[in-house]
């Protein structure tokens, strides 16, 4: 519900709420503040979950830690929304951090009292716009399982889903962590940046100086375009994405977060010429054998096949990334038929986006040799099988030679010896 469609009650509610996170938050901050400066050698531990929060900034990070020290990955409400999840309760914990105020401005025509004339009015007002986060601990998959780790809907994903796990992170230098406890603890003595002398070599930094990177979850990011009204700018909606590199198959699985699974492999069938070759997209996972239907023009929807705009895409298409013509790339839908043009052109800003992808991975040369083998393996068994068929057919020549010779011979012999009729 909108504050805008709140009763009095319900803003005076939703107030009340407000406040009272935002001192939860300031004690929090506060309190581990204090820990930290009468435990500094916890700092650097500070720092990696620092690190893991990306792109949380250090204070936010103290409020984090001081109302869930367990957490891996938070995010806002509607921000899941954008990974495909919703919270598992309406009562799931909030984490109150600290957001920055936002000044915007709107222009409204009113009538001038003093004049009588309507003027363009500019009015100023300032927000905070995300000021509570949850853990990704609680939500839940909705609008289907989970693409990442095929957790039911509606249910808790395991603690090794790549949602569960923290980000990866640059870690905040041990001098910058001093600067941000010291605004933090000024009205209670502040913090004296000396003690960090006493802490030894820095473990987060490789001898030239350098942070390494906290290891977690690297997410990829991938933006769609859609139409604007009259007047209006195009809008854009982002989309995460994780990658999953298959050389059984060969192939690279891309789950996408709110939209679904799209894999890229070298097209099968190619000759191998050279060039930008073509690659097959395949819409969603293969769908088990047991559902499999037998009529070929029906286009069946695997697990986690994508869904824009309420259209659900399946079976496969042939691109060819060095093709700039892209008005024949025309996916199916689920069931029968093709998938209405505006929607198969935000499925091609999708492909559009994955192929450098594809094409740039470090892995892509042991994927297209994988691809090579498995094509070397199928011609293989196709010259095999020419081959038998040359064979039957030749055989079935010199049957039908013979056959011949004989059926001539007999009539030669007919036409010598007419007596013997």
């Amino acid at each position: 519900m909108w504050r805008t469609e709140m009763t009095d009650e319900e803003q005076a509610a939703w107030k009340a709420r407000r406040d009272a996170g935002r001192a939860r938050a300031y004690e929090a901050e506060l309190q581990i503040a204090m820990l930290l400066r009468d435990h500094p050698d916890a700092i650097d531990g500070f720092r990696k979950f620092c690190a893991r929060m990306n792109p949380y900034s250090i204070r936010n990070c103290l409020r984090i830690y001081g109302q869930n020290p367990a957490a891996t990955h938070v995010q806002p409400r509607f921000f899941w929304g954008g990974f495909g999840r919703a919270l598992a309760s309406e009562d799931a914990p909030r984490i109150w951090i600290l957001a920055p105020k936002v000044e915007r401005k709107v222009t409204k025509e009113e009538k001038n009292e003093r004049t009588g004339q309507t003027e363009e009015v500019e009015h100023a007002y300032k927000i905070w716009p995300v000021e509570d986060v949850y853990a990704a601990q609680d939500t839940v998959p909705r609008n289907g399982p989970c693409p990442f780790c095929n957790g039911p809907e509606g249910e808790r994903c395991p603690d090794w889903c790549a949602v569960m796990q923290p980000q990866a992170g640059v870690p905040p230098t041990r001098e910058a962590v001093a600067q941000e406890l010291a605004k933090v603890l000024k009205q209670v003595g502040g913090f004296d940046p000396t003690v960090l002398a006493q802490l030894g070599p820095n473990p987060l930094q490789d001898r030239y100086g350098d942070p390494y990177e906290a290891p977690g979850v690297h997410w990829e990011t991938i933006t769609i375009t859609t139409g604007a009204a009259k007047g209006r700018k195009p809008r854009t909606r982002r989309h995460r994405f994780l990658h999953t590199i298959d050389l059984d198959r060969p192939g690279v699985r891309y789950a996408i977060a709110g939209l679904g699974v799209v894999w890229i492999s070298p097209y099968e069938l190619r000759r191998d010429q050279g060039g930008d070759d073509a690659v097959t997209i395949q819409y969603g996972d293969d769908v088990p054998a047991a559902d499999r239907h037998w009529d070929s023009r029906r286009h069946q929807a695997g697990p986690h096949a994508p869904n824009i705009n309420s259209i659900t895409f399946a079976g496969t298409s042939i691109v060819s990334p060095s093709t700039e013509q892209w008005r024949w790339f025309s996916p199916h839908r689920a069931g029968g038929g093709t998938v209405p043009e505006k929607t198969a052109e935000r499925m091609s800003q999708v492909i559009r986006q994955l192929l450098p992808h594809y094409r740039g991975l470090v892995e892509f040369d042991a994927i297209e040799e994988a691809g090579f083998r498995k094509r070397a393996a199928r011609r293989a068994r196709e010259a095999d099988h020419e081959a038998a068929r040359l064979a039957d057919r030749e055989r079935e020549l010199g049957e039908q030679r013979a056959d011949a010779e004989q059926r001539a011979a007999e009539h030669r012999h007919q036409a010598a010896h007419p007596n013997e009729l």
